[in-house]
């Protein structure tokens, strides 16, 4: 079957247009999805009238689903709560009633790390393959999501540079983007949780095959190099990736349903006006089963 789509940046990002998720859909055209996937790395689906229940329904189409820790809410969700499903990851100013969260709320503090350079999972080994972003309620200005396209990164690289990443891994850990930005802290069970995880630096985008860049806030060192050196390239390669012609800002719309590729994207979440206007976002991300685990 042949989508509707239409590119969105001269290097990736596409819109899906005609495309009804409230409805099933057959494998065909799941495999067209997939393979404008594989092609963009970013897709827009808009105008997906779908609840939550339809949404983990159709990210299960493409593999298996990460279940949300639930990072600043306080116990399990009572019967009337917004989100029932633990694949769900509640990407809101909301509380569990639907009341706007306080600056000081802890899950106030946690989200506002989203608005530096990240890549869903990274600090999980394995990480993310696909996430999946459905708008609920979007603020009236502000709020845009930022994608930067790693792979067309890598590829304006100098050699020399692409010489001396090779075999590089990073070491990752959200604790270490937190405390940059969120001011979050995390309990001893959460660092439990989710102590670190190692990637490689470039890695080869399964989809496409084509080398990206595996970088952004979570990676915190570079193994067996100085620290104050591997942080230094790792911010390097971060400021390059994010030149303006690799990056496609999305305005979202009510009924917006984004798709992105974490292997071979970064994305941050742009400010809003998050004390006063409601923002309701939930996404499901789906685990990366093919990446090859690194020893040690």
């Amino acid at each position: 079957m042949n989508l509707d789509v239409t590119p969105l940046n001269p290097h990736f990002a596409a819109r899906i247009a005609n495309v009804d998720l409230s409805r099933p859909i057959d494998p065909e055209v799941q495999r067209a999805i997939e393979r404008a996937m594989d092609a963009y790395a970013v897709c827009v689906l808009p105008g997906q009238r779908i609840d939550d229940a339809q949404q983990v329904a159709f990210s299960r189409f493409y593999g298996p689903l990460e279940a949300s820790p639930g990072i600043g809410r306080e116990g399990r969700p009572a019967a009337d709560a917004r989100i029932q499903h633990p694949e769900v990851f509640d990407i809101s100013n909301l509380d569990q009633s639907g009341g706007i969260l306080g600056e000081n709320h802890p899950r106030a503090a946690f989200m506002r790390g989203n608005e530096l350079w990240h890549t869903d999972s990274s600090f999980k080994s394995p990480g993310a393959a696909w996430s999946m972003l459905h708008a609920k309620a979007v603020p009236p200005s502000g709020g845009n999501t930022e994608f930067a396209d790693t792979r067309a990164a890598y590829d304006a690289l100098p050699e020399a540079m692409k010489q001396r990443l090779e075999g590089l891994v990073a070491e990752h850990s959200i604790w270490y983007s937190r405390q940059k930005l969120g001011g979050y802290v995390p309990t001893e069970a959460e660092r439990e949780l989710f102590p670190w995880a190692r990637h490689k630096v470039v890695r080869r985008h399964p989809g496409s095959g084509r080398n990206a860049l595996y970088i952004a806030s979570h990676a915190s060192h570079i193994i067996d190099m100085p620290e104050a050196e591997g942080q230094a390239l790792l911010q390097e390669l971060i400021d390059f990736a994010t030149q303006p012609q690799f990056v496609y800002s999305h305005a979202w719309r009510v009924g917006d349903l984004v798709i992105w590729d974490n292997r071979c994207t970064m994305h941050r979440a742009r400010p809003y006006e998050a004390t006063g206007k409601v923002r309701d976002l939930r996404r499901t991300t789906i685990s990366d089963v093919r990446e090859e685990a690194l020893a040690g």
